[in-house]
């Protein structure tokens, strides 16, 4: 059984990751501080924690196969740069360190389709997805750059578990940008299966260094989506379109393609609006 040593292992996507893997897999968790694992509270794995740098001990004690990096920061309260770069390129630099010192076979590096000057977050992780490219003949690596993913288990600072429980509470007022964005929302089950299938057919990947756009194919505008929650939640809240300026450098259109994942066997599985009736279900339930 190969060991997978899975970073963020209790953030949205690590935590959704872990009990998909654990059916097959040795999983231990990389975690910045062990004092809130409630994610992942019932699947009794090996956690270490990173708040004083990552431990020795882990490369050392264990026979690492693969690693799949899947913390990040985003940086949304204002943090200092600082923090920024010394969680999305300074941590993920010294981990692929220890990996290829280690003799570690595979690096799975989570990234985003986002514009590296759209923000600090967004410009870290492309720094580092340049490194983990220039690396390619010490370690075989697959870079995974995610569109928005959404669905159970998300926070509540994720954008549309965050619309779903604003309108479900009957916010007054809602500001909003135009919502011209055209984007590609992806289920967190079409994610998680998108990194299995990456991780089992890694052997037959050509390229020591590889990217595979996670996205499920299917384009909706912000203002159509949240006008389809606004419908489905029966919400008394009011749109206010064009309230917010866009972000300097906002993506307005996405053009991310599944191909490369669909050619190893992927398919997504769960399309916007049924997905969004499933969020607003579960938001629903938990507001009561």
């Amino acid at each position: 059984m190969k060991t997978i040593l899975l970073t963020g292992i209790n953030g949205f996507l690590g935590s959704s990751l872990a009990r998909k893997l654990k059916e097959n897999y040795q999983v231990i968790g990389l975690e910045y501080s062990l004092k809130n694992l409630h994610r992942i509270a019932d699947l009794n794995l090996q956690v270490y924690a990173t708040e004083h740098g990552i431990p020795v001990e882990i490369f050392s004690d264990n026979t690492i196969d693969v690693v799949i990096h899947t913390a990040t920061f985003y940086g949304r309260s204002n943090e200092p740069v600082e923090k920024i770069f010394s969680a999305n390129m300074l941590f993920p630099f010294q981990l692929l360190e220890n990996a290829i010192s280690s003799g570690c076979g595979l690096f799975i590096n989570t990234d985003t389709v986002l514009d590296r000057f759209v923000s600090s977050y967004a410009l870290t992780k492309r720094h580092f997805q340049e490194w983990l490219c220039f690396r390619q003949n010490e370690i075989q690596s697959v870079n995974m750059q995610l569109e928005h993913f959404y669905g159970p288990g998300a926070s509540e600072t994720n954008f549309i578990s965050a619309m779903i429980t604003r309108l479900l509470n009957n916010e007054s007022v809602i500001q909003l940008t135009k919502g011209e964005q055209i984007r590609d929302f992806v289920h967190i089950d079409d994610v998680v299966a998108a990194f299995i299938t990456v991780l089992e057919n890694a052997g037959k990947l050509k390229q020591t260094y590889s990217t595979f756009e996670v996205a499920s194919g299917e384009l909706i505008t912000v203002r159509d989506l949240l006008t389809y929650l606004q419908k489905i939640t029966s919400s008394t809240s009011k749109l206010d379109f064009g309230a917010l300026p866009y972000r300097k450098n906002e993506l307005m259109v996405s053009n991310s393609s599944n191909h490369t994942l669909r050619a190893l066997g992927w398919e997504p599985q769960i399309s916007i609006r049924p997905g969004l009736a499933q969020m607003v279900n579960l938001i629903n339930s938990e507001l009561q």
